[in-house]
Order: C-alpha cells, then structure tokens, then sequence
C-alpha cells in the first residue's frame, strides 16, 4: 500500500529566510537541507536521491521518468526544503485541474496555511510559502520585471517544479514552458519533471546553456512492470514473446497475413462488453479504456448493458456519495450514465461538465469505479492510476489526417497502468480495429519514446512585454535563447564545424602565401604568358629560317632569332626575379587556387546557415511591424499606451483584443453585452453542427458588426508579413449562450439551447471569464469597459462555471 509521507512541521523555522541576520548583524548561517529519510517514511529509488542531491548541490535539475515512476516526489522534496530553510517554492502545472488537484493534495500533505493557489480566475492565499499555479501564471510573472532579475513575485523563492515539462512539445502552449525557462532568473533552482523522451540530453544542456547549470537525472525504472496484451474477438493474447536478438517481438501467433485493399476481410474489433468482463475475469481491473472520441467514449457506456461490477460492500460505499452528488450538484448530473456510475462504469471527457468528471475521477481512485472509458486527455497528468489500460484504436484522426498515434502518445496512455504499492504488474492491453493489428501494436509497445522538440513562436504580447523592459538588441538575444534555435544550432554543429575547418585551413595558407597578394600570383601568370609567346615566335622563326635557301636572308633570319632569344632570356630572368617565383612558383600558385577555392566553399556555407538562425527572429520582427502600422510601437521600438494594452493582456492574438477593446465600439454596452462580445471575439468556429438558439441582442452584434473593417485590415497587414499563426476570431453565433447566461438564465435552459456539449459550454464561459478579468487590470481602457467587465464576472461566476474546490 501507499505509505504517505510524514505531516510537515515548520516548528521554530517557521518565517525564517536566508536574508534574516543574527543579533550581531552577521548573516545567519545557511540552513542545511533536510535529510529526506526524516520525510519520507519508505526507501527512495536511486534516480530520486540522485535528483536531490543534485538540488543539494544548488543544480537545477530535468528528471526524466516514466508515468507513474515517482518523479513528482522531487518535487515534493523541494518544498519540504524551501519550507525547512523559510524559502518559498511555485509548482506549476498545464492544466488547471490538475493545479486544483496538487492545491488540496498539498493541503492535506503541508496544511492548508502554508498552500496557495493561482489559476488565473482562482486566487487563494498567493503570499503562501507553497503556491501551486498554471504554467501561464508563471510566465506572467516573469514579464513584470526586467528579464532576469528577481521582482517582488519571485521574491523568496527558492525553486519553480515545472511539472510535466513534456508539454513543451504542444504546438498551443509549448512556448510557455520555454519563456519560463528562458526568463527565469538564474538564481532561482528549476525542476524540471518530464516523461520519458528521446532527447533528455539535449533539454538538460539547453538548460544549462540558458538559465544555468543543470544536472539531468534520466531513469527507465517502472516500479510496477508493464505488461503488454493484444485484444481480438477470440479472446485476450500476449502480445510480445523475446525475438531472435533477444529483443521484444510481437507473438508469431498474432502475425496474420493481410489482404491489401480487401475492405471486406477487415477484421472487426472486439466487442466492448467482451474485453471488459475478460479483464474482470482476470482480474485485471480498474482498467482506463481509451477511446478517441466523446461520442465513442458515451456510446461505450451503453454497450455495458447491465454489466455490474460492483460488489455489495463497495456499492454501500459507492452509492451515497453518489447522491450526495446529485443533490449538491443537481445541474451536472448526466443522466444518461447515472445508472452505469452506480455499476461501476463511467465516462470521462472534455464534453462533461468538470464537476461531473471531478466525481468521476475521486470514485475511480477510491476503486469504487471500474471501468473509465476517456479519451487521451486523460493520460495528461490527472492522477488516475489503473491496473490496466486499454488503447481502443492504434490511429487517430487529427487536424491533418488520420495517422498512427506516435510512440510517445502510446507511452503516456500505457503509463497509466500499475499503481505502485498496489500493483505487481500493470497491463497493456491493445485492441484489433479495422486499420491496424498486432503487428502496429508491438512496434508501439518496443519503440523509443519521441523527441522533445520547440514550439518556441512569438506573439504580440511577448514582443510588448519585452520591448517594455528591453531594447530590440536584448530582445533578440532573448528570441535566440530558445529552445528551437538551439536544436537548430545543433543541427548545424557539422555545418559549424566545416566552417570551422575552412578558416582554419585558409589561416595556414595565409601564413604559407606570406604578403604575396593575388596581384602578385597575376602578374607572374603574365609574365609565364608572355614567355609561352615569345617562345611560340621563336619556334616560328626557326621554322622560317630551315625553309629559306638565300644566303642573304639566312643571315638576316639568324639575327632576328638571335633577338628573339635574347627576349626570351630577359623575360625568363623576370619570371625568375619574381617574388613569387622565389617563393615557390607553381607550388605557391596552386596554393592560391587552393584558397579561392575555400573562399567559395565558405561563402556558401555562410549562406547556408543564415537564414536558419533568424527564423524565430524574423517571426519577431514581422509582428513589431505589424505593431508598428497600427501605432502600438514607436520608433525608437517603445510600445505607446495602445501597445500598454496589448501587453497586459493574454490570448490567442492580443493586439486584436486591444483593438476592439480600445476602438469606443464596446464602451457603452451592459454587462451581460460586453461578456457576449468578449465571448465572440475569443471563440473559434464550433465543432461541425453546433448551434445555440440564444443569440445575441442587438448591441453587441452591432458592435461585433461594426468591428469588421478593422478585422479586416488586421488580416490584411497580417498576412503581407505571413503572420499566420495568430487567429483572428468573430464568431457571434455561441456568444449569445455568454450573454444569456450572465443575464441569469439558469443553466439547464442554457444547456438545452445549444448543440454544444456542456464541457465546451462551460470552457467557453471561462475563456471568456479570463479575458473579463484582465480587463480592468489593463491600463489606458476606459472606465466603464472596467466597471463592465468587474460587474459581470460576479453575474457569470456561478455553478457550474465556478470552480468547486
């Protein structure tokens, strides 16, 4: 079982911090660093006492590990450390659920005064010792002072936990995690905790290069082994058997011979039922069933018929807490899945209200719930351990096709099987699809996991945010500090080291040609030319004079060749007293041929490299000019107060919320108005066939109308410097569900008047609920914008839409 660490006691160290002094005014001495056998109750692993040594050692670190291995207990360390020694310490996390679960989880393991909470519409007691945040928050901070010095945020804090740092990998979010790193002041410790990726080595040393020095701590260890299993119709089959090399194969007896292009003799996938009561047979549950779909996820519910798998004595558990639940929460009950929930099934995805998915989550850790059908949004750091998970499908369907999941998609979804100090072994269990078998299943399950690779991109914020506190030239050494250009520049390490080579090489033959010049090496070249053609006239003479019988010219002819050769010998001489000729002559012009020849060589690899190392750059300088025509940025690069706006706020594209916030079109609109107008300026196009039939009232659509010349004029500017990675949204048709809902129209009316499932209703609602409370924080907008967005954000913070803690 689970042994829990010890209840932290800050006793007499309570408030004390390293800037403290001693009565006679010398600085205290520095507190040691807590032993961890005094904190943790059970032997660490290796990998973990070698990360807190390196944090003893004042590193930071990057600990890579597989899911479920014990990585976040580095973490856990660390703020036992920095509340030990008076120091404060930030845990961030990617996702706000997830900062909700570590804030009551630390609670409970520091107490509740020494815990914060920040998630941008979430506030709880920010001044703790403890805080845990969204990586965004984080980066906020950052921006607030001059790049790397310490402000007023950060002061106290001994080290930031970056928590599932392998989400520098999402092309949305991923350069949150970059500016962090990049920004972070290098006296402050970095803990870096990541699944397992290819090049580990690589993220350290960017690390190292960019903030400072970094150890990496890299562990395969499972505490609990993987097991890998392939489900068909007939039944559940070992999926892997040890190959000729001694590695991992799949099972010869899984090997079949497709029929290329037979759409008919396409095998079926198991049924849903079969494959759960095999594993209830085997007694292989709980068990997460991963399917990539929230309508296929819902539909399996159903297909359990009225399987139970609920014993009497778990159900006497199960059940009251159910209908606490409904009577708690009555809005967010799906009942269409109430009845499988007191079965022990469930579903869980982005389409289900978080409250729901909240209840879900604490049923299935307390074993109560057997069966989780999710999609893999699942698999990212929610704390659902399981016996065993099953992969519905090898392949998904993403924005650009269908394609077989990567490596690292399967590695994070398998990791989820084996909860330590429960289980022996966690399971793996693939299932057969039309499209893919045993076959794609076993290279999943032995392949590497993927690289870490940079979505470092600017945007308008960053590009203010850094002009405020920085000229063009830091800011572009900044922009050049990511992580992208880095592997960039390690890809170009031959490259380099060519380059390197050919100027070295034409060093020596400097030192070898002296002060020859290459005026030098021609004039030689001319004079050898003229002594080829002396020589020829010579010969041609010589000639002449055999063929002439006359006496009289044959003297004559004597003479003249007698003159020639005399001219001959003169240019001879010349050629001989030239200083490249006593230099080494052929030798020292081959030399020289040699050097143009490298010259040539190095001016093409200098074109080469060029255009790589100003990428990022160059995306940069296409936004100051975006910012520049709209008159956000001075010349001297300063942002104005319209550019004060942008830089205060956070989104998808900042300059054209400024623009719409500052363009007078949204000053006189109510409350309830701005939140719809806000809602359609930050929304993107719904999935396919949603519709809501609560549309906006007049006011804001005229505004949201009158908006469109200069959305379009930003689309135009945008586009000429190919700024397409910053979306310009209008999408009046949901925003009407925002409006209604902060006029007070209860929520199963709102739910009822829109196709939208309500785990995208509420999202909606808190993306727009982000934006309301930026708005007064921004400077130069006026008054009644602020008063507006304050008054609604009470009107609109309600069940489900606020958080239930």
């Amino acid at each position: 079982m689970n042994v829990p660490p010890k209840p932290f006691r800050t006793e007499t160290l309570k408030g004390l911090t390293l800037a403290d002094s001693a009565p006679n005014g010398h600085a205290l001495p520095r507190i040691p660093d807590p032993d961890p056998a005094q904190i943790f109750p059970f032997a660490l692993d290796p990998f973990q006492l070698e990360a807190i040594a390196a944090l003893g050692d004042n590193c930071s670190v990057v600990v890579c590990a597989p899911t479920g291995s014990g990585k976040t207990l580095v973490g856990e360390y660390a703020i036992y450390r920095a509340l030990a020694q008076g120091q404060r310490v930030f845990y961030t996390t990617p996702l706000k659920a997830l900062s909700n679960q570590k804030y009551r989880d630390f609670c409970h393991q520091f107490g509740s005064e020494q815990v914060g909470l920040l998630t941008g519409d979430i506030s709880i007691n920010r001044d703790a010792a403890a805080v845990v945040m969204t990586t965004e928050i984080f980066r906020n901070m950052l921006y607030g002072t001059p790049i790397g010095e310490v402000g007023t945020s950060l002061e106290g804090v001994q080290a930031v936990i970056l928590d599932e740092c392998h989400y520098m990998n999402d092309q949305q979010r991923g350069t949150v995690w970059e500016e962090s790193i990049i920004y972070c002041p290098a006296s402050i410790q970095l803990i870096a905790l990541s699944a397992t990726i290819a090049n580990s080595d690589q993220l350290a040393a960017w690390m190292s290069h960019v903030h400072g020095p970094t150890r990496l701590i890299d562990s395969d260890h499972r505490p609990v082994p993987l097991q890998f299993h392939f489900a068909s119709n007939k039944g559940l089959f070992p999926l892997l058997e040890p190959g000729g090399s001694g590695k991992m194969v799949c099972n010869r007896r899984l090997r079949t011979k497709g029929i290329p292009g037979n759409r008919s003799r396409r095998p079926r996938p198991p049924e849903l039922a079969m494959v759960v009561d095999r594993l209830r047979q085997r007694e292989m549950l709980p068990a997460i069933y991963f399917i990539f779909s929230r309508k296929g996820c819902d539909a399996a519910v159903q297909q359990m018929g009225s399987l139970n798998l609920i014993g009497p004595d778990e159900q006497d558990r199960l059940w009251p807490q159910i209908e606490s639940f409904c009577t708690q929460a009555p809005e967010a009950i799906r009942h269409d899945q109430l009845d499988a929930l007191r079965r022990g099934i469930a579903a869980h995805h982005a389409g289900h209200l978080p409250a729901w998915k909240g209840l879900v989550e604490a049923l299935f850790q307390q074993g109560l719930v057997k069966v989780v059908f999710a999609t893999e949004t699942l698999a990212a750091g929610i704390n659902m351990p399981a016996r065993t998970t099953v992969i519905a499908s090898l392949s998904k369907r993403t924005d650009s096709g269908h394609r077989l999941l990567t490596a690292s998609e399967f590695m994070q979804m398998s990791g989820r099987a084996g909860r330590r100090g429960m289980d022996t072994i966690g399971y793996v269990v693939a299932a057969q699809s039309p499209f893919e078998g045993a076959a794609e299943a076993a290279h999943l399950a032995t392949s590497g996991a993927d690289p870490l690779v940079s979505q470092f991109t600017p945007s308008y914020g960053m590009v203010l945010n850094l002009l405020q506190k920085h000229s063009l030239a830091t800011a572009r050494e900044l922009v050049n500090r990511s992580f992208g250009q880095y592997l960039l520049s390690l890809q170009q390490v031959p490259l380099q080291q060519e380059m390197i080579d050919l100027q070295k090489e034409l060093q020596e033959l400097d030192q070898q040609l002296g002060s020859l010049s290459e005026e030098d090496i021609q004039s030689l070249e001319k004079l050898q030319d003229r002594h080829r053609e002396e020589r020829r006239i010579l010969r041609i003479l010589q000639k002449q004079l055999k063929e002439e019988g006359d006496p009289t010219l044959t003297l004559l002819g004597q003479r003249h060749i007698q003159a020639q050769e005399e001219k001959m010998l003169a240019v001879d001489h010349q050629i001989r007293q030239h200083p490249v000729f006593l230099a080494g002559g052929k030798k020292v012009v081959k030399l020289q041929e040699r050097r143009q020849k490298l010259q040539r060589r190095l001016k093409i690899r200098n074109q080469e490299a060029g255009p790589i190392q100003e990428l990022r750059w160059q995306q940069f300088l296409a936004l100051v000019e975006v910012l520049q025509d709209f008159g956000y940025l001075q010349e001297g690069h300063q942002p104005t107060p319209e550019g004060e706006v942008v830089a205060a706020l956070r989104g998808d594209n900042e300059l054209w919320l400024a623009l719409a916030l500052l363009s007078g079109q949204l000053n006189d609109l109510t409350p309830p108005q701005l939140a719809g107008a806000i809602a359609a300026l930050i929304s993107e196009a719904p999935r396919s066939g949603s519709h809501s039939r609560l549309s906006l009232s007049d006011p804001p659509a005229e505004a949201l109308n009158s908006l469109r010349g200069l959305r379009r004029r930003l689309f135009r500017a945008q586009a000429q410097r190919q700024v397409y990675h910053l979306p310009i949204w209008m999408e009046p048709s949901i925003a009407g569900l925002v409006e209604h809902w902060a006029y007070g129209v209860d929520w199963e009316t709102l739910e009822s008047s829109t196709t939208l499932d309500p785990g995208d209703l509420v999202r909606l609602m808190r993306r727009t609920l982000d934006v309301l409370c930026q708005i007064p924080r921004a400077p130069h907008l006026a008054p009644d914008i602020k008063s507006s967005a304050r008054e609604v954000q009470q009107m609109m913070d309600r069940f489900p839409i606020s958080e239930l803690m």
